[in-house]
Order: C-alpha cells, then structure tokens, then sequence
C-alpha cells in the first residue's frame, strides 16, 4: 500500500525523482483520472518548439498529420500532462538528444481534453522530443477545425480560441505556454491555404495536392493559432508603410468567399490608419510579419485575433451596397478591437484565463479611443459609456463574476467571455484613465508591453508595471478595487447649501442592489470620483478620491448653490447614482446642458434606482423623456431601453397597454419626424432605431406596414403597397415584422430566399425573423426546422432564443425544450451549450425556475460549464417576479390614463384575448 501512494504521488506531481526506472509502470487509466489537472497543468514542463504537419481537404470528412513538439523538463518525468480532445492517436514516439525515437503512450482521460503521455523510460531534467500521429474528424458545430459548405464551395477553419486548439492538435492548450510554430500544410491545389505566417515554398505532390512550408511563428500561444483551407478570393491591399515606428512594409491581404472580395474593400481601406495609431501610441511597432483579414464563410464568435490572420465572421466585416451606417460603424468597432489585440492579448499574453481581461478590456477602449481618432465627430466615447451600462445590468447579479475571477476549471473558461469582461473591463480603464488623464495612464501602457514582449503578464504583473511607471498609488489601488470586485457601486448624492459657507455634496457609496436581490450593500471601492455642478450655462467639474463609506466634497469654486448636480462628470465612471425625487426633478429640468455621456448614464440610473424601488415612477418618466430630446443616438436608444424594460409589466391591462403605445407614440414620434431630412450617419441611425422602437413596442400601424411590404418585396411576396428601400440596418425588424404579419405565407418565402439570396446580413437577419414568430400555430414547424439541419447551428441557437422571448410561443418552446434538451445541444454550435440556461431567463415564475433547475439536475453534464449561466438565469427569474409584483400595478395604473378614449371595443376584447396569462402580477408564483 506504501509503495502505491508512494508510486501515485510521483505521478500527481507529474516530474519525479522517485529512482531510475528504466521502464516506469504507467499508470492505469482510473489512476490517471484521480490524478488528472482539471484546470491549468502541472508545473514543471513546457514547450519550446512545434511543428504541425497537417493534410487538409474541406470536401472530405477528416484531417489528419503530424506534431511534433520540443519540450523542457525541468526535472525526471515518466510522462507529462497535455491537451488532445477527439483525437484518433496512431502513434507516439519519444526521443532525446541522447535516445532514438521509442514508442510512447497517449491516454485519453478527461472529456476536457486532457491527456496522459507516458514514456518509456523517465527522461529529464532537459530537452525531449514528443512526435504524435493523428487523424481527427473535422467538427460539425464551429468549434476546433471546423468544415463548412457555402455556395457549392468548402472550406475548412481552425476556431482555436480560447481551449479549442486542443480539438484539432495535441498540445499545450493553455496561453502561457507561447512557443514558435512550423506549420507544414498539404491541401488540394485549387486551395488556398492561410497560416499566421507567410508562405516559405510550395510543392506540388502526388494527387493534385500541394505542400506548403510556412516561415516560423513568433512565439504563440494554441489559441492564436490560424488554419483556414478553400476556395478563397484573394484580395491585394496596399501594404502598411514605415512610419516613424516601424521601419518595414507589412504586407496587407484579405480573403473572402469567391465573388465577396469587393465587399472586404472598406475593412482594408481602414486598417493602416488604425494599426498607425497603435504603433505611435504604444511606441511598439506591428509585430508580425503580416496581416492577413478574413471573412469566414462561417465563424461562431463575431472574430477572433489569430496573429497576423485576424479571423472574422462575414457578416461583421463585409460591407457592400446595401449595409447601412449601423453595420459601417459596427465594423469600424470590431475591426479595431481585433487589431487592438495583436498587442494587447497576441504579442503579450495573459498566462490564464482569469486574467482574459488584460487582452480583452484593452481591446474594447482602445476601439473607442482610436475611433474617436480617426472620426472625432462620430461619438464613439458615447459607445463605450453604452457598454459601460451594458456591463452594469449584469453586474447588478449576486451571481456576477469580478473582472478578474479565479478559473479553476476547463469547463467553466469560456464563462468568462461576458460583459463583466470586456465591457466593465473597458469601463474601468476609462474611469481611471479620465481621473488621472491620459499622459499619465496611457504611455505607461507601452512600456508595459514592451515590458513583456513575445511573453505572458498576469494582474500582478500589471499592477506593478503601472504603478512603476505613473507613481501613483491610488491609480492602482483603484483599478484593482473594481477588478477583483463583483457588483457596482450606487453613490448617494446630497446637495447642502448653508447659509454661510461653501456649498458640499454628502456622498455614501454601497453595492447596488434591485427588488428582490439577496445582495449584500456593505461592500465598499476606492472611487476616483467625479461630478458636474451647474447654474444656467455654467458648469465646474469637482473629483475626489472615495476612500470609505461617507465623505463630503466642497464645491468651494461655487459662489453660491448650484442648481443641479449630475454625480458622474462626463459618465467616465463606472458606478450609478442616487437622488431624492426632487433633485431628480431638478435633473431633468437641466438635461439639456448635461454632456453626452452625462445624460447617457443619468438615464441608466433612474432605470436602476426604480428597479431598486428608490424613486417614484413619475421621477423616472421625466428623466426618460429628457433623454428621449437628446441629440445623441446612444442616449435616445438608452430612453427606449428603459421602455422596454416597462412593457411587460403593462401587459394584462388592456387600457394600460394601449396608453404606454400611446406615450411612446407622443415622446418618440416628433423625434422621428424631426430627423426625416437629415443625412447625418448618427441621424440615420438613430432613425432607423426610431422607426424599429415604434413598430414594434409602439406598434404603429403605418411603420409596421411599410417593413412589411418591405419584407415581403424583398421575399418575393405580393404587397399591399408601396415598399421601401431596405439596408442591412433594416433587415432584422422588417423581416420579423413580416414575419409576425403573414406568418404561415413569410417562413416559406423567407426559407427559399436564404437559399438563393447570397448575403450574410440577410442570413443571419432570417434566422432572427424566424425566432420573432408570434403564431402558436406555427411553432411546431419552426422547432422541426431547427432540427432538420437544413439551418446552420447558429441559426438553430438564434431561433429559439428568439421564441423564449416571445410571450406567445415561450410556454410551448419551453415544452419543447424540455423533452428535447440532448438532443438539441447536438445542432447548436460547439461553445453554446453552457449558455443554453439563458434561454430560460424570461420565464419569470417559480414553476419556470424550478424546471430550469430540475432540466440541469438532469442534463447538465451534457452542458459542461454551465453552472454560472444557471446561477444567472434563477437569478433573472427571481429578479423579474419581485419587479413585478412590486410595480406592475404602478405602471398600468400610470399608464391606463393615457390609453386613447375612441378605440374600437372589439380591438379591445381581441388584446385582452390575447395577452399571455403568465405576465400578469398574479401569475409571477
């Protein structure tokens, strides 16, 4: 018995120096599972080289090569820990620089993907050679090396990030393993064949097959690693030219479906200004050899950072004759992000997961401050503020995660891809570089990465850097406050004005908390805090440090009372405020000397502050319909949210429905009008949102009926009458509107236009359409079409997310999800199935929330890493019935007064009919 712990516990620490043995019993696989890492492996042992020889053909069914990997033992081993999932191994062989080539020995052992090599002699300390044969299938749901079919063509791509490489390739599957690649690929001649590094020579070889060596990768993480195989256009940009940070031309290409080149024109023309900025501003030169932009035919995330071979979905980054201002700017917003990350996540690597913020929340400000760049009039600074507040909803969870989170398992790795991430992330970034400004944050930025060029950096890392480079303590201890801290602060503001002495605001900060929440408030951050006092045309901006739970700021500047005090100076800070009614009052009366971000995040926390139960619901109308008159696209679309957010508690009163149609109608209406001439792109937008607001939670009669002529032209259907010219900024409303219109004649014509109409925007704007089916009678046919396959799989996720939505179909699609759990997690895509309890999140009672829990008692092992989306998803439904039961009968009762006098009585009983019993207040249990 002594002898086995003994023999176990060599293995558990993977490297041993137990005695020679020249032929080691391996473990057995029970053992190897007891011992296995399910989070980051073993210490001890990492790769300093790969080659990857693969054979690739997208029109057959599998792949298969070799890797070859060049490890370093820091002390004897029988064997190491590794990464290989759905691997068929034909062979493994072990050397040294001392031992020819032995047999080795692969074990699958967890479904996570980690793997046991066992050698046939313990090697080490010091180099070893591990050569692995393999063939593998290519995936079916966009994860790992994936196939596609689109338009007669086949293509075949590698969706690596974040533990995916691992699908198509043993390896060291984690981002601080980073070593140089020699990537070998043998594909049909007519392909073309794209890597993270350029061609080196090319072969032709037996079969029509050609072999191409790719010159060797600066250091690499798996997940940056790029493979894509097809038909590829092909299309020549102007290299990037030397400016006074780099000294070399960078080659610059981009590859498109055949005949989509045109379309990929635009992205091109706007990267050289993009990667310039970066370059000057971190004073690090573009890294690679490089730059290569593809639109994948298919792709599961919106892109993914590949080095050198940024990798996007088509949609996201085409633009063609019909895209609208919304898809330019929105490919203005990914396409930075993506570049920003060939620093901040490519060239310096977080070591794991937990510290994913470091790569992704620096990409997503930087998109704001390049964009604010290269368009100074775009307010792009009002976008990032709307992800801020984005990123406030979820953090508003007990169940939210910090910025930074310890990740212990593989399973729950993919958990932190969320708002909490990228956009509170940014959000911190931003407060703390507008308290501190810019020259002092944002050089220390470059010499961070210089810093840790080609390697890995974590928190502590950074945090140190920082603090060395701004001397300035309370930067850090600030960011780190909000960083490794779950939930958002609500400062409570209080204006005095004594008769004799300087004006004050007393402030109080505690965690924000809504209806129904087991939230704790007593949590407390440093706050580099900021607000705006004003009196007529004047305004003064006052910061202070918030260090505990009270303090006071002097508004010593002010001669006498200020008339309002807005308590986040330009919205750069990521907390919400509180004020009593009257001051609220005052607020409104002063909207319009707010600045942008001002107004966005005062509506954001009037919306917050009645969820918590804080103010009354005529305060929050008067802030809402304040930002309704703004200027600012972000901030009107911020005053519809807050509408929505009201809709369904008016639901199950007739009067009280048609009277919140009728005010959205009175505020929302002139708003439209007033921007029919206008050719201003943040107009159009707004515009457009205007337009799609009032079809659908208006429901305006002529709107609706002019998307769906619109829609039904575009399908191929007779209309009624005249149809409008429709953008990809349209697609989405128009064809859900004619789907709700004429249900039973749209699906069949929409399902023939996808098929023949070759455009991703339309595409992907279907299968939402399709989702937004309000007919009971017809959601058999749409559940049987998510099954058939003739849909992809993120159309087959897109549709029924889009009908539990729908209070018409949710109860029924909710059946349906439960007898058929398993075997819809098969046609989803691969990296879905963890969030698949969202779905459930409008259920909004106990009985809804109970199933939810008993569907994952019985099938959450299918779902590996779903727990958090679980947490989050009882959460919302608990959320949602305390939110009604708290103010359903205050907002029907403050609404029904406004419903019209003249409605024809049999509209009226049809409505009653018709709305959905669960969203009345006495259903919510």
């Amino acid at each position: 018995m002594k002898r086995l712990a003994g023999l176990i516990s060599c293995f558990a620490l993977l490297v041993t120096a137990c005695g020679p043995t020249p032929q080691p019993r391996q473990p057995d696989l029970s053992e190897l599972y007891t011992m296995a890492p399910r989070g980051p492996l073993p210490e001890g042992v990492k790769p300093t080289a790969y080659e990857l020889d693969l054979r690739i053909d997208p029109r057959e069914s599998r792949f298969g090569g070799k890797v070859t990997i060049d490890l370093d033992l820091d002390r004897a081993a029988t064997g190491v820990w590794l990464h290989g999932q759905g691997l068929e191994i034909r062979e493994v062989t072990i050397s040294t620089p001392n031992m020819e080539p032995e047999d080795g020995i692969w074990r699958d052992v967890l479904k996570s993907g980690v793997a046991w090599i066992g050698f046939p002699r313990r090697l080490g300390p010091g180099p070893v050679t591990v050569a692995i044969d393999y063939a593998a299938p290519f995936d079916v749901n966009l994860s790992g090396l994936f196939r596609v079919d689109e338009q007669g063509n086949a293509y075949a791509l590698a969706k690596s990030e974040s533990i995916q490489a691992r699908r198509f390739m043993p390896g060291f599957d984690e981002p601080r393993f980073k070593a140089p690649f020699d990537i070998i690929l043998t594909i049909p001649e007519s392909d073309t064949a794209i890597t993270n590094t350029p061609e080196a020579s090319r072969n032709v070889v037996e079969d029509g097959k050609v072999r191409i060596e790719f010159d060797r990768t600066r250091p690499l993480p798996t997940y940056l690693l790029s493979l894509a195989v097809g038909t590829f256009e092909k299309v020549e940009a102007p290299a990037l030219v030397p400016n006074e940070v780099r000294d070399v031309s960078i080659p610059l290409t981009g590859y498109t479906r055949a005949g989509k080149g045109d379309d990929l024109s635009y992205a091109l023309l706007m990267t050289e200004p993009m990667i310039e900025f970066f370059e000057t501003s971190l004073g690090v030169p573009y890294p690679y050899k490089k730059l290569d932009i593809v639109a994948a035919p298919q792709w599961p995330s919106g892109a993914t950072e590949l080095a050198a071979a940024i990798t996007y979905r088509e949609s996201r980054i085409l633009y063609g004759e019909n895209s609208g201002p919304a898809a330019r700017r929105a490919l203005l917003s990914i396409h930075s992000h993506e570049l920003a990350h060939m620093w901040f996540g490519d060239l310096v690597t977080p070591p794991w997961w937990d510290d994913l913020w470091l790569k992704e929340a620096f990409s997503s400000w930087a998109t704001g401050i390049v964009l604010s760049e290269i368009e100074p009039e775009g307010g792009y600074e009002l976008d990032s503020v709307a992800d801020a507040i984005d990123a406030m909803n979820l953090d508003s969870l007990a169940s939210a995660r910090a910025v930074r989170e310890p990740i212990t398992l593989n399973e729950d790795i993919r958990n932190a891809y969320d708002s909490i991430t990228y956009d509170k992330g940014l959000a911190v970034i931003a407060m703390v570089d507008s308290y501190f400004g810019a020259e002092t944050f944002r050089p220390a930025l470059g010499r961070y990465i210089q810093r840790f060029e080609d390697g890995v950096a974590d928190s502590p890392d950074f945090f140190d850097v920082i603090g060395q480079e701004t001397d300035e303590p309370d930067l850090t201890k600030a960011f780190r406050s909000f960083v490794e801290r779950s939930g958002l602060p609500v400062i409570t503001a209080d204006l005095s004005c004594p008769e004799s002495g300087s004006p004050s605001v007393a402030l109080s900060q505690h965690r924000y908390k809504p209806l129904g929440s087991p939230i704790s408030e007593a949590r407390q951050w440093t706050i580099p805090f900021c607000l705006t006092a004003g009196r007529e045309e004047e305004t003064a901006r006052y910061c202070k440090m918030i260090n505990g739970r009270n303090t006071t700021l002097s508004l010593g500047q002010e001669a006498s009372c200020p008339a309002w005090i807005m308590p986040n100076a330009g919205g750069k800070g990521y907390w919400r405020f509180s004020l009593e009614d009257p001051q609220w009052a005052t607020l409104a009366v002063n909207f319009p000397l707010l600045d942008g971000g001002e107004a966005l995040t005062a509506v954001d926390s009037a919306m917050a502050s009645y969820e918590a139960g804080e103010i009354t619901l005529a305060s929050l109308m008067a802030i809402i319909e304040a930002g309704a008159r703004r200027p600012e696209n972000q901030v009107v679309t911020e005053a519809m949210k807050a509408y929505r957010t009201l809709v369904p508690l008016a639901h199950g009163d007739t009067d009280a429905k048609a009277g919140l149609e009728a005010e959205i109608a009175r505020v929302f209406r002139p708003r439209l009008e007033a921007l029919a001439a206008s050719d201003d792109e943040n107009d159009r937008i707004l515009r457009q949102r205007l337009e799609a607001f009032l079809a659908r939670q208006g429901n305006d009669a002529t709107l609706r009926e002019e998307f769906s002529n619109a829609a039904r032209d575009y399908v191929g259907l007779e209309t009624s009458g005249a149809s409008r010219v429709l953008t990809s900024d349209d697609f989405s409303t128009a064809l859900a509107i004619g789907m709700q219109e004429d249900s039973a004649n749209f699906l069949p014509a929409l399902l023939h236009s996808m098929e023949v109409i070759d455009d991703p925007n339309f595409e992907q704007a279907a299968a939402y359409a399709i989702g937004q089916n309000k007919d009971p009678a017809l959601l058999d046919e749409i559940l049987n079409l998510t099954m058939s396959g003739r849909l992809g799989t993120r159309e087959n996720y897109r549709i029924i997310s889009g009908q539990m939505d729908e209070a018409e179909t949710r109860e029924s699609t909710w059946d349906w999800l439960q007898m058929n759990f398993a075997e819809f997690l098969k046609v989803i895509p691969g990296q879905r199935p963890r969030s698949t309890p969202r779905l459930a999140s409008d259920l909004c009672s106990t009985k809804g929330r109970e199933e939810l829990e008993t569907l994952f008692e019985l099938y959450g092992t299918l779902a590996p890493g779903h727990e958090r989306a679980l947490s989050e998803a009882t959460e919302r439904i608990d959320l949602c019935i305390a939110f009604r039961q708290a103010k359903a009968g205050e907002v029907q009762t403050y609404f029904a007064r406004f419903a019209p006098e003249e409605r024809d009585p049999a509209i009226n009983e049809a409505q009653a009919e018709a709305e959905p019993s669960e969203t009345t207040p006495s259903s919510s249990n």
